[in-house]
């Protein structure tokens, strides 16, 4: 759709105004030189005084209808004793209240709207559009969703978003019961097999690392565990376990690692989702572990893996643009392949713009009213002569051509009869 140039349609409008105002003032002259110079020939004949009467009842046509199109807008010849002149001058609240209540109850109603936009099949239109001009919006919205993004959010805004976000849904959650949540379906499934393997190749990997911490573990449980020879053993004895385990796990459903997950796991996750006492310890867990310097670091990181992610499509226009340009012809194959899905958004749209008028259409009749009264009387009337002064230049014309018309059928009859 073209754009509308307000200005340079004012100014066609003003021009034609002029034109007209021209075109009708032009007439009016003529007829009065047609009456002054016909009036000394009248005598001769009868063609002669039908022309003169006719030019005579011209004048009088022309000049009232000059003084009817004048009144509306100003005092004609600036007569202000002449009442009911300047209407619309003197009538600016009652014009202003009376199109404001014509564009909100003809143009605003929600039964209108909803009839309007029930027809008009907007996501048909949207998808089209989209499919035709998708590149277009794609290099437009790579070329400014960079400069948006780092004003609606900055990276310093995102950590603390991203932040917030995953605090709050971690402080929201009970721990173990979400976590049993997660893990039941993969215990009865059989996918839990991967998990514990990994869990017991870390912990391994871990032990192997560190023997002497280790050994103060053992220590800890009893002193005798740790001591050279014993503790030695009792540690590879730990790591050929771990390692029989973990090529186990997976080959053997009879291992010892697999029947103690099989008998042991389920009974603890019944309890993690129904024991209140060991969820009020998971709690307490979980605020330790949020309150945590550790976990603190590891939300900043995530933070600012966001922010670098962000940063990263964002000044890569070409990849940015290729991405929108993908979504947008997904979006368009879709509305155009769903008939379900444009029914469900074009419904939304017109329920969404119904709530709009119910809830805005008086803010619109507000607005007109509070605009027009706030118009100067004189750009007032301009504004409005501008935009139909011209064709009621025509009721000048009009006015000169059936006065005369009419002066002329009365002389005809004076004369005839």
């Amino acid at each position: 759709m073209e754009k509308y140039d307000y200005k340079n349609e004012e100014l066609k409008l003003r021009v034609r105004l002029r034109n007209m105002k021209i075109l009708a003032t032009s007439l009016l002259v003529f007829m009065a030189v047609v009456f002054a110079v016909m009036r000394r020939y009248e005598d001769r004949g009868l063609l002669y005084s039908s022309i003169t009467a006719f030019a005579e009842a011209s004048m009088v046509g022309a000049l009232a209808d000059w003084f009817a199109v004048v009144a509306l807008f100003r005092h004609p010849l600036g007569l202000r004793i002449i009442p009911h002149t300047a209407i619309i001058q003197n009538n600016k609240q009652r014009i202003a209240k009376a199109l404001s209540g014509f564009v909100v109850s003809n143009f605003f109603t929600p039964e209108l709207i909803k009839d309007k936009l029930d027809k008009m099949e907007l996501s048909s239109k949207l998808a089209g559009y989209i499919s035709a001009n998708g590149e277009i919006l794609a290099r437009g919205a790579a070329q400014k969703l960079p400069a948006l993004m780092d004003t609606l959010v900055d990276d310093s805004k995102l950590k603390m978003h991203v932040s917030e976000l995953i605090i709050g849904k971690i402080r929201d959650m009970k721990l173990y019961p979400a976590l049993a949540g997660a893990v039941k379906p993969l215990v009865e499934g059989g996918h839990h097999k991967p998990l514990v393997r990994a869990l017991l190749t870390a912990l391994s990997k871990y032990i192997g690392e560190n023997k002497e911490k280790t050994l103060q573990v053992l220590a800890g449980i009893n002193k005798t565990l740790a001591m050279p020879i014993i503790g030695d053993l009792i540690y590879k004895k730990i790591l050929e376990f771990l390692l029989e385990q973990i090529d186990a796990i997976e080959t053997d459903d009879n291992s010892e690692i697999n029947r103690l997950v099989l008998s042991a796991l389920p009974k603890l996750l019944e309890d993690m989702s129904g024991d209140e006492e060991l969820i009020q310890k998971g709690e307490q867990l979980k605020n330790q572990l949020v309150s945590s310097q550790g976990f603190s670091a590891m939300v900043d990181k995530l933070g600012e893996t966001a922010a670098e992610f962000k940063n990263s499509i964002l000044k890569n226009e070409a990849k940015l643009q290729a991405g929108i340009s993908s979504a947008l012809k997904l979006a368009a194959g879709s509305l155009a392949q769903s008939p379900e899905l444009r029914k469900n958004i074009d419904a939304t749209v017109t329920d969404l713009a119904v709530e709009m008028v119910k809830l805005y259409g008086d803010k619109v009749g507000s607005l007109i009213y509070d605009t027009m009264d706030g118009w100067e009387t004189k750009d007032m009337v301009d504004k409005l002569e501008v935009q139909v002064g011209a064709d009621l230049q025509y009721i000048r014309i009009n006015g000169t051509v059936i006065g005369g018309l009419a002066g002329l059928a009365i002389h005809l009859l004076t004369r005839l009869f």
